[in-house]
């Protein structure tokens, strides 16, 4: 049997403006060995978010994961700066304060950490069974996520509130190309501050194709249900490349555009990641 060496898309954090915030190409096949990852992003966004006044957005996440089998785990941490009104959070975009306010100040500390927990199986498809266009394995799973409210709330920066998610993922052989699908629901907690947050679903799909040995590139729609009902849903499209640099370096970067109103208007997004030896 040969890998599913399928490219997958994880949401560590959706994002304010929209994307998967952990994004990463890997196989998919069960490695026996215990492996570490280290990985820093740099996430920066602008847009109205479909409230009147623009927010500007930086956020650099830092995380680290581990794997066996088929399973795996991560812990996140992040600094977060956020230029705008005060009414776009990261995890759930725009949002209604229990304060109105129209004044554009820049807020900056912690943002809020994220464990997640996963599995995921690799499938040997029977001789015949499907034509050949579809490869001869394909890839399930499902991830547990908890955000950890360590984001200020008087900073409005975060809800102060936990919120659990889980999500379903797949991939599979399209020809040359890898197709990676994933649907999942947050459960968010109630918040004081922003009293009209609610818990919503969400989904993501996209191609990819390794291009050489160390290069590889895709394309990617992602949906968010709204977090409020005073807002649209999200749905943003993406770019991406990943590069193999040795054995233990890869970049990884995603530039992205909006479809609504309460998606960010733009995106770019940069992963770099190393494995510990």
């Amino acid at each position: 049997m040969t890998k599913a060496r399928g490219f997958f898309v994880r949401s560590t954090a959706l994002v304010m403006g929209v994307f998967p915030l952990a994004l990463g190409a890997q196989e998919l096949s069960a490695n026996p060995d215990l492996e570490h990852r280290l990985a820093l992003g740099f996430y920066s966004a602008q847009g109205n978010f479909g409230a009147q006044e623009a927010t500007r957005i930086s956020y650099l996440p830092l995380s680290w994961s581990l794997s066996k089998g088929g399973w795996s785990g991560q812990l996140s941490l992040a600094k977060l700066r956020v230029e705008g009104p005060g009414n776009v959070l990261v995890n759930l975009g725009g949002v209604t304060r229990a304060v109105a306010s129209d004044s554009i100040k820049r807020y900056s500390g912690t943002g809020d950490s994220l464990v997640e927990v996963g599995y995921t199986r690799t499938q040997e498809i029977p001789e015949g069974a499907f034509p050949s266009l579809f490869g001869d394995s394909f890839s399930v799973g499902a991830r547990l996520s908890v955000k950890l409210p360590t984001a200020s709330v008087e900073k409005n920066l975060g809800t102060g509130e936990r919120d659990v998610s889980l999500q379903l993922e797949s991939s599979f052989y399209l020809g040359q190309n890898t197709v990676f699908a994933t649907l999942g629901y947050s459960d968010r907690g109630e918040s004081q501050v922003f009293a009209d947050i609610e818990s919503s679903g969400y989904a993501q799909i996209g191609i990819a194709r390794r291009l050489t040995r160390s290069t590889s590139a895709g394309l990617l729609y992602d949906y968010r249900e709204t977090a409020s009902k005073f807002f649209d849903d999200v749905e943003e499209v993406g770019l991406y490349a990943g590069w193999e640099l040795s054995p233990a370096w890869s970049l990884t970067a995603l530039a992205s555009a909006g479809l609504t109103a309460s998606s960010a208007d733009h995106a770019v997004y940069l992963q770099l990641v190393y494995q510990v030896k």
